[in-house]
């Protein structure tokens, strides 16, 4: 045993006599050496504090044994003060998270010797150093938010992005002006959609454009992704849409920067028009955003066929794409350099190599964008690259914790997101895996031919996809309430397209392109981009393509992550402890309640649940993305049904032409509020008449248009939902719990 493995020394037994295997149990002599053996209580007291002793020595020298995976929890720590921190009610003050670690490092000098205590202090140490990031972040950017609709107003800036939409264009306007808006109340940042018929100025050139202005998107309902937080960050403060073509206007002076980003900008413009000369469609915005990262233009319908198929990761630029990169650009830097008999027999042409793929890694990041997937997969392979110029092996596990690490403070705000979750989820569920299965597959594939390695590269495929897939799991489902069911049968067709002809094509049409020959290549490239669209349609369109369910909450979410992350960062049979938070977040997943009523912010929509718990909406028109976030976080596959006319058949809602009646308790007496003994009675008012009947009978009230004056014990109007943003109702036994977007007496920056 480890000399620290036990720290309660010799003297364990002597000192605690009742824990060592019941001891004086057994002679039925207590320590003051009466005869009456103990009672039942005792002796059960004893063996459970016996078990729960021998619980935690055994926890004890496992973790010491495996102190080289201590490194591996330092991102799980930062990750976790960068939770806390998004789900504190309210901004916290400032400096807080600097004065809490700053206290505990002081502690942690302090600690001397003491193991466990150290280990407890880093762990924190680490959490309050992700929880000043993400602090100190958003106190550097402060981006004003747009607090209501603006416009047609002009509004003048620098093109700083340009996206291409399915029909028409995005355009980002850096340090804008806005007439109405004092400098202080500025963005930094607005992004408009151009009429479908315009010409998407040119990066870096000053345009005004007549715009209407809004806040960027609120979050559909509490709990789902929150846009306008996202938006915040990017230092997006407003959105909109233009009414005239852009006016070039005199160009304002740039630093080093905004040049830079003006260059890459154009250039990712040039890849995007030769890619629209020769391809057309879906197949052309697949290979733009193979070529330069932008993914906006994809149709939706085949967007969605490829996230039903599980394609859709062929899109994001990561791990497959920046691997094949830099493995591309090592081989032939070696290879050019190997023919140069002086220069090969003289200098380490091998570390010139991983140079080299280094540099080609960084600009090829550079030109498509340093998105959480792409950063994460750059940093790996340059990892891996350093410790072929250092002459170690490379450590996976530390490399995905080195670039954790990194990722978490240069961007902390992408902790909440579905791409770094799943970025990060999917790699480690392959390397922990990869660690398991190393030694028998290299011993299998040393003792077979070629017929054995095809096996293992068809195998190799089919077992990355289905880890792949499990570790993504709790992600897909938490962020989008749905899993590819054939996402293995698709990418053993869509992945070998993509590393065997695409990426190497697009890596020529780079080169192919300064001198106009890029044209057959694109041609090429296009055919792979048919053939990905075509197995994502074929298999989004098999029956049972994608596992529906609502939305997981926090909890069993939590669960799921903690479990996967004790599962997959140890090596010894401990891990297999992290199997009980997942089987108990597995068993609270389908419990997750869903609200009985939804009401969108503006108050223009409104969901029901019926006595058979299905969910109806208030009209079959407008809502869009809002509505459909709705239906999927409750386990559908898009929009809910409208309700009729004349309300739902079970009779749990009734409507005429002024509003509705709505009886959440009609087909649920067992939580019927004993303070309404015959029911609760919510009234859905649309016009100003039905307001005088409704607020004398209702208990609660939800109006779309101004409710003042109502008697109505609760009542929800156009200044409560612009305030708070959507609602979500649950009908509880003991009252309505109402869950909101926003609390005003909490305000966050990006509220």
């Amino acid at each position: 045993m480890h000399p620290e493995a036990d720290p309660a020394g010799e003297d364990w037994d002597r000192e605690a006599p009742y824990l060592s295997n019941g001891s004086y149990l057994a002679t039925g002599r207590s320590e003051f050496g009466a005869d009456p053996p103990p009672s039942d209580v005792m002796r059960i007291t004893h063996r459970a504090l016996a078990a729960l002793a021998s619980i935690v020595a055994s926890a004890y020298v496992n973790l010491v044994e495996e102190r080289e995976r201590w490194v591996l929890w330092v991102p799980v720590f930062l990750g976790s003060g960068i939770a806390l921190y998004f789900a504190m009610p309210g901004e916290p003050p400032p400096w807080s998270g600097l004065l809490f670690t700053l206290g505990v490092f002081g502690l942690y000098l302090l600690a001397g010797e003491r193991l466990p205590l150290r280990l407890a202090l880093g762990a924190l140490l680490a959490l309050g150093v992700g929880f000043t990031a993400v602090e100190a972040r958003t106190t550097w950017l402060r981006t004003p938010i747009l607090q209501r609709p603006l416009g047609p107003v002009p509004v003048e800036g620098r093109v700083a992005n340009v996206e291409r939409l399915d029909k028409g264009v995005r355009v980002t306007l850096a340090d804008p002006h806005i007439p109405r808006l004092a400098p202080d109340l500025t963005p930094p940042a607005v992004r408009i959609r151009l009429r479908p018929t315009d010409t998407a100025p040119p990066a870096g050139t000053r345009v005004r454009i007549l715009a209407a202005l809004r806040p960027p998107p609120d979050s559909p309902e509490p709990g789902a992704y929150d846009f306008r937080r996202s938006a915040f960050y990017q230092g997006i403060g407003a959105v909109g849409f233009a009414f005239k073509t852009p006016e070039v206007v005199a160009p304002a002076p740039v630093g080093i920067a905004g040049w830079i980003n003006d260059r890459v900008v154009a250039l990712r413009e040039l890849i995007a028009d030769r890619v629209a000369a020769r391809l057309s469609g879906a197949p052309a915005m697949i290979a733009i955003a193979l070529l330069n990262g932008e993914q906006t233009g994809i149709p939706p319908d085949d967007l969605q066929a490829m996230r039903v198929s599980g394609l859709q990761h062929i899109l994001s630029i990561s791990g497959l794409h920046i691997s094949l990169v830099a493995a591309l650009f090592y081989f032939f830097a070696r290879a050019a350099l190997a023919l140069w008999e002086g220069v090969a027999l003289r200098y380490p042409i091998k570390k010139w190599a991983a140079a080299f793929a280094i540099l080609a890694t960084l600009a090829y990041m550079m030109l498509v964008g340093a998105q959480v997937p792409t950063l994460r997969s750059v940093l790996m392979t340059a990892l891996a690259m350093v410790a072929i110029l250092a002459d170690r092996s490379v450590l996976s596990p530390r490399a995905i914790a080195v670039a954790g690490i990194l990722c978490l403070l240069y961007q902390p705000e992408q902790l909440p997101g579905p791409s770094f979750q799943m970025s990060f989820g999917a790699v480690l569920a392959l390397i922990s895996a990869y660690e398991v299965l190393r030694g028998p597959l290299n011993r299998w594939r040393k003792d077979g031919g070629w017929l054995r390695r095809a096996a293992l590269f068809v195998g190799g495929l089919c077992l990355t996809s289905i880890i792949s897939t499990i570790a993504t799991m709790p992600f897909c489902l938490y962020h989008f309430q749905q899993v590819a069911n054939y996402g293995v049968l698709a990418n053993l067709i869509g992945i070998p397209i993509t590393e065997l002809w695409i990426m190497p094509l697009c890596l020529l049409a780079y080169v192919a392109m300064p001198f106009h020959l890029e044209g057959w290549i694109i041609d090429m490239i296009g055919w792979g981009c048919d053939g990905i669209l075509w197995t994502a349609r074929i298999t989004a369109a098999l029956p049972g393509a994608a596992l529906h369910g609502a939305a997981l909450s926090d909890l069993a979410f939590g669960l799921l992550v903690v479990g996967g992350l004790w599962l997959m960062l140890w090596r010894r049979r401990w891990r297999l402890a992290g199997l009980a938070p997942i089987a108990l977040g597995c068993v609270l997943a389908p419990l997750t309640p869903r609200p009985d009523m939804v009401v969108s912010g503006g108050g223009t929509m409104v969901a029901v649940r019926d006595g058979g718990g299905k969910l109806w909406l208030s009209s079959s028109r407008g809502g869009g993305f809002e509505v459909e976030t709705w239906g999927k976080r409750d386990g559908g596959e898009g929009r809910p049904p409208a309700w009729p006319t004349v309300g739902t058949d079970d009779g749990s809602l009734r409507c005429d032409s002024l509003g509705c009646l709505y009886h959440p308790d009609l087909y649920r007496p067992e939580r019927r509020d004993p303070a309404a003994p015959d029911g609760r009675l919510v009234a859905i008012a649309w016009t100003r008449d039905a307001l005088a009947e409704d607020c004398d009978n209702a208990d609660l009230v939800i109006s779309r248009v101004p409710a003042a004056g109502c008697d109505a014990p609760r009542v929800i109007g156009p200044d409560v939902l612009a305030a708070r943003g959507a609602h979500a109702l649950y009908f509880e036994r003991g009252g309505v719990r109402i869950e909101t977007v926003h609390d005003p007496q909490s305000k966050r920056p990006w509220d």
